[in-house]
């Protein structure tokens, strides 16, 4: 039997899925089309994960808008800034 790409993802899927992760489709996750960014998740994380450290809502706002303003033109060079971020 060959093994091939949708064979690998659906794997994964199914890997993730056994560990607790649920798998959603692009389309069901609520966001305009074009963006990778899931803002609301990640404004709720953040709240979570750093609401004893007093991050606030601003400071929130900020982490998502330096974010956003990463270069789309410029993939690689995003990605390195954001892996320096992290």
């Amino acid at each position: 039997m060959k093994f091939n790409e949708s064979k690998l993802e659906a794997a994964i899927i199914a890997l993730l899925g056994e560990q607790g992760f649920p798998h959603l489709t692009g389309a069901s996750i609520e966001r305009a089309p074009d963006d990778v960014l899931i803002e609301a998740d990640l404004r709720a994380f953040l709240h979570v994960r750093y609401s004893d450290a007093g991050m606030t809502a601003n400071e929130i706002e900020s982490v998502i808008a330096r974010l956003k303003g990463l270069s789309s033109g410029d993939l690689y060079e995003s990605n390195k800034t954001f892996c320096r971020w992290l």
